[in-house]
């Protein structure tokens, strides 16, 4: 049905790239739900931030990221960035800020 990798790339942040839904079952909630695994996979390990990269030609995924929580940054220093590259986004994880619970 679909795939997700995720990399550590410092003691607390993670970077979840690779991303793939099979057409047949696109729509249908599995996007969320393997994101959400790997936001859970995060949290377990104690992360501070989820990474991901994306290119400007998915937009309907560009929602889906807004919709969890991510926000548009710029690269931190330890990602390695692709040439297809044109967006980088992160979701802040065990924040305290009482808004975002």
């Amino acid at each position: 049905m679909g795939c997700v990798a995720l990399k550590r790339l410092t003691e607390d942040s993670f970077e979840f790239c690779k991303l793939f839904v099979h057409d047949s079952v696109r729509n249908k909630g599995v996007a969320t739900k393997l994101i959400e695994r790997c936001i859970t996979r995060c949290k377990e390990n104690n992360a501070k931030n989820l990474f991901l990269q994306t290119t400007n030609e998915l937009k309907q995924a560009h929602k889906l990221y807004y919709k969890l929580g991510f926000e548009d940054i710029k690269a931190p220093k330890e990602m390695d960035v692709l040439k297809r590259t044109r967006k980088i986004m992160t979701l802040r994880l065990f924040t305290h800020d009482k808004s975002n619970h």
